[in-house]
């Protein structure tokens, strides 16, 4: 197998391709109370990935009509992760050199006697988790100043959701 370079991760893609479509699967409504919930499906163009999430978090939020509570996002597969950091462009260099060093793309998995080459991207998923919960505040997502939310795609090519689930007040 080809050596994975640092040129073959989409990084802080603003506008990425891939997010083929979202939907509305859920909108509950009892008194003051909201439970929203969006998925979005995702076929990015490349296998490797740390994808900048947070305008289309605030836009399911925004949609939700929650004042308060809590956005929960989930990547509802087992070869991908979501995390919160910062989105400089040497940070997610450094993020991406690290997770290839702790998990090197490679033949060298059990995983792989079962005929799948995607050792790596499970291991990758474990270091970054498969969800995250954020807190809402006057209707904004209440992260510090510098956090945004990424989708970390490690088997793509294929298509995958993310799930978006907001809880509150109206």
């Amino acid at each position: 197998m080809a050596k994975k370079t640092e040129q073959d991760w989409l990084l802080d893609p603003r506008g990425c391709p891939g997010f083929e479509r979202h939907e509305v699967v859920a909108h509950r409504e009892v008194g003051p109370h909201v439970h929203h919930t969006e998925h979005y499906h995702v076929r990015l163009p490349r296998r490797w990935a740390l994808v900048n999430i947070t305008d289309r978090v605030e836009e399911t939020l925004g949609r939700s009509g929650v004042d308060d509570g809590l956005c929960f996002v989930s990547a509802m597969h087992i070869t991908a992760g979501v995390y919160v950091n910062d989105a400089e462009g040497g940070l997610l260099r450094d993020i991406a050199a690290w997770l290839e060093g702790l998990a090197p793309f490679g033949p060298d998995y059990r995983h792989h006697g079962t005929g799948e080459d995607n050792g790596d991207a499970h291991l990758k998923s474990f270091l970054t988790n498969h969800s995250l919960t954020a807190p809402v505040t006057k209707g904004k997502l209440d992260l510090g100043p510098w956090q945004q939310i990424f989708y970390a795609e490690y088997d793509g090519q294929r298509t995958k959701r993310l799930v978006v689930k907001v809880l509150g007040l109206v």
